[in-house]
């Protein structure tokens, strides 16, 4: 059986790095070949570059759900376990080897930590996500009078002596 050519090697690499959403270059360097073969492969092999199309199109909707899920993770927060490992050192039992101690794990503390949800990640994902309902209103649409129409004047401020009171409704005209 003939040996594997490089674009053979290289291809499923390309493909795989591209489809997880890595750029072109880090493909290529993850492939282990030349930009420039990259590119001349994808003008000369029509179904590579088809495929490296595909593989580019699953990459930026694998990256877009990884940031939504993270959008969402802190909108409604998580959490997660922080694992703080103290070591010591051993001496090592090969007297062979080149290293003559080797560490050891004394003490592990595992603690769940919380991450609380971000206002700024709960504006950001409402307003995107239902836009219709949780809209920011900069377009003028809010009516001031409609606002007032319903508003009672309970304190009403007397400037000459800087103080407020209570209102008798009979004499304040809203």
């Amino acid at each position: 059986m003939a040996a594997k050519g490089k674009f053979e090697e290289a291809m499923p690499v390309i493909l795989k790095a591209l489809e997880e959403g890595h750029t072109n270059i880090e493909a290529v360097k993850l492939a282990g070949i030349n930009e420039d073969t990259f590119y001349e492969w994808l003008r000369t092999k029509p179904a590579f570059s088809e495929e490296a199309k595909r593989a580019r199109a699953n990459g930026e909707k694998n990256a877009i759900a990884r940031v939504e899920a993270s959008l969402l993770d802190l909108a409604v927060g998580f959490e997660y376990e922080e694992v703080a490992t103290e070591y010591e050192s051993k001496p090592n039992p090969d007297p062979s080897a080149l290293e003559k101690y080797i560490p050891v794990i004394k003490k592990q503390r595992r603690t769940k930590k919380r991450v609380v949800q971000s206002i700024e990640a709960i504006k950001f994902y409402l307003s995107n996500k239902c836009p219709e309902v949780w809209k920011n209103r900069m377009d003028g649409s809010l009516n001031l009078g409609d606002i007032l129409k319903d508003m009672k004047v309970t304190h009403v401020y007397d400037k000459e002596n800087r103080t407020g009171f209570p209102s008798n409704e009979s004499e304040v005209d809203a």
